[in-house]
């Protein structure tokens, strides 16, 4: 059996993963994003800058022939080089690895490319009771093995490891993996190395405590060497964040969604899931049915949680929206971090409903969409229609209804701190016009100029409410405006008027999707992208190709998702609005 550093990486993040990337069918991953393999060029170049500076030598060998790389590496390791870049280290017979390993090899060198003598068998600090298992082969591969003084097999030198990464801190997974570097490499030099190290986009060299993280390190991979021999396949689990960029993602919600699993629910995370399994509540029906009281006894279940929970479960059992009551604990179950004070109650206190020549009340009637399918919509574009039965004004504070309304969107790159387009919505509620402003940087160094025309928009509907999703908008106003020395008088009066309609939703009610984010709420109501795999990260991908080839079909499929997007936040909020109304009456 064959183990390396990738595939326990992999176990730490998601046990399934490491599965699948051993015993699953490599030909149903999903093709790498664009943002993917954007991330996978800008490690590689990240570690190109680190050594630039840095005299080292790189073992050759064919792609995948890690028995090759090995020997390689061993030869520059007994020859004394001070630097061997991406080395590969093995320990173990490697004639005895298993059929499964070809899976894994292919995996690995489809989305890892990398830019013979046998391994001795030694037990130089290798604790772990699998590991004496001859068929179990370690292999190791540091991005840096570094010479430094001491004895070992070579003579009066050993090595140490580093590893190269693009993150700004020290990772426990990426502590691990450095833990397991510095096993294989005593193996092979027969000297445990005095120390492991990271080296961290801001905090530079890391030196990692293998005291500390070895035996987490050696339980992790019992774990996972357990989990492969017996083909004890893991249960599935949906965690948007860590499956999106998952190449088995498709098979996995597939399985997911065949089976309604819990994960499936907003607010059911791994640690309530599992506690929701003693309790024998493993389906949406008995999770719906379940007591409120009685999982509130559990400290996985804090304040309201159980209670938003099941009512989670009953949205979706239903397929239907529902109140959130009062008090609810909204904040913890979508993990909302939007923090924008009062501004609804700011914006109430000067929106004005326009007036009529009979001195009728005019506010919008937004009909309820109602779908009885969780599935892809067909493309659609809110037309406001005017409610032809005045509503009392007192009725719709809850979220201002104002004549004319604006819906913003920003797309950013964060690796160049820059945020390059400001997509606002006009909607005149009483002439039923609609209008997008795409404030576009076709530059970095544009970035100020459409800052300062965002603002000019701004002030030229006064006391309009801004509304956005989420609280990226709100910081990068503020930051905007303070990079740029705005003065107070034209920032902070129309930060008041911001309403965060991702709060509002996921504050005052429960829906049957299977996040809070802005694209499952919105397509759950009727409305879809014009480009279907559009999404920020692509955008990000997209506007560094317009970057380097000009290509200006480029820029116009960032507009035009923005635009969607502000059409989206339109939707959303247009729905809430009659959703509350509606509870109201």
């Amino acid at each position: 059996m064959l183990i390396t550093d990738k595939l326990l990486l992999s176990y730490q993040r998601c046990h399934l993963r490491a599965f699948l990337d051993t015993c699953g069918d490599w030909k149903q991953l999903d093709p790498p994003s664009d943002f993917l393999l954007k991330l996978m060029r800008d490690s590689g170049t990240y570690q190109q800058q680190a050594l630039e500076h840095e005299t080292y030598q790189q073992p050759s060998y064919p792609r995948g022939d890690w028995q090759a790389g090995a020997a390689a590496t061993l030869s520059l390791m007994q020859q004394g080089v001070d630097r061997i870049y991406r080395g590969v280290l093995i320990r173990g017979e490697f004639g005895k690895i298993s059929g499964a390993t070809d899976s894994l090899v292919g995996i690995d060198s489809q989305y890892f490319p990398e830019f013979g003598e046998e391994i001795h068998e030694t037990p130089v600090h290798l604790s772990s009771s699998t590991l004496h298992s001859s068929n179990i082969t370690l292999i190791s591969r540091p991005h840096l093995l570094i010479k430094q003084p001491g004895q070992s097999k070579f003579g009066d030198w050993s090595y140490a490891t580093a590893d190269i990464w693009l993150s700004k801190r020290p990772k426990l997974d990426y502590q691990i993996i450095a833990a397991f570097h510095a096993q294989v490499l005593a193996s092979v030099q027969e000297r445990m190395p005095d120390n492991a190290w990271l080296l961290l986009r801001k905090k530079g060299l890391w030196e990692v405590n293998l005291d500390r993280r070895t035996p987490e390190m050696f339980e992790l991979l019992d774990d996972c060497i357990q989990m492969i021999e017996n083909r004890d396949k893991p249960e599935v689990f949906i965690s948007r964040q860590k499956c999106n960029l998952c190449g088995w993602y498709t098979v996995c919600h597939a399985e997911a969604e065949s089976i309604k699993h819990l994960s499936l629910l907003p607010g059911v995370t791994a640690g309530r899931y599992a506690r929701l399994k003693t309790l024998e509540i493993t389906d949406v029906t008995s999770l719906a049915n379940a007591s409120c009281e009685l999982l509130a006894d559990y400290p996985e279940f804090p304040d309201r949680v159980a209670f938003d929970v099941v009512r989670q479960a009953q949205s979706h059992l239903l397929n239907q929206p529902l109140l959130r009551e009062e008090g609810s604990s909204a904040t913890d179950f979508v993990a909302d971090v939007t923090d924008v004070g009062s501004a609804v109650a700011a914006v109430s206190q000067f929106i004005r409903i326009p007036e009529k020549a009979n001195n009728n009340l005019v506010i919008p009637k937004i009909e309820l969409v109602k779908n009885t399918e969780n599935k892809p919509a067909s493309p659609s574009k809110p037309a406001p229609i005017l409610r032809s039965k005045p509503i009392p004004y007192s009725q719709s504070v809850f979220l201002p209804i104002a004549p004319i309304e604006l819906y913003f969107d920003i797309e950013a790159e964060p690796e160049l701190n820059l945020d390059y387009l400001h997509g606002v919505l006009v909607v005149d509620r009483y002439n039923k016009t609609e209008k997008f402003h795409g404030f576009l940087a076709e530059s970095p160094a544009e970035e100020g100029a459409i800052w300062e025309q965002f603002l000019e928009l701004m002030w030229a509907y006064p006391i309009a409410p801004i509304f956005h999703f989420c609280d990226y908008e709100v910081k990068t106003f503020k930051r905007l405006a303070k990079l740029y020395n705005t003065p107070a008088y034209l920032w902070k009066p129309v930060l008041k008027r911001f309403v965060d309609i991702h709060k509002q939703v996921t504050q005052q009610a429960i829906m049957p999707v299977e996040s809070y984010a802005l694209k499952p709420i919105a397509r759950w109501l009727g409305f879809d992208w014009r480009d279907a795999k559009a999404n920020g990260a692509q955008c990000v991908c997209w506007y560094d190709d317009w970057l380097k080839t000009g290509d200006r079909d480029l820029l116009e499929a960032i507009v035009r998702y923005n635009e969607d997007d502000c059409r989206a936040t339109y939707i959303v909020k247009d729905w809430l609005t009659n959703f509350l109304l509606s509870q109201k009456q």
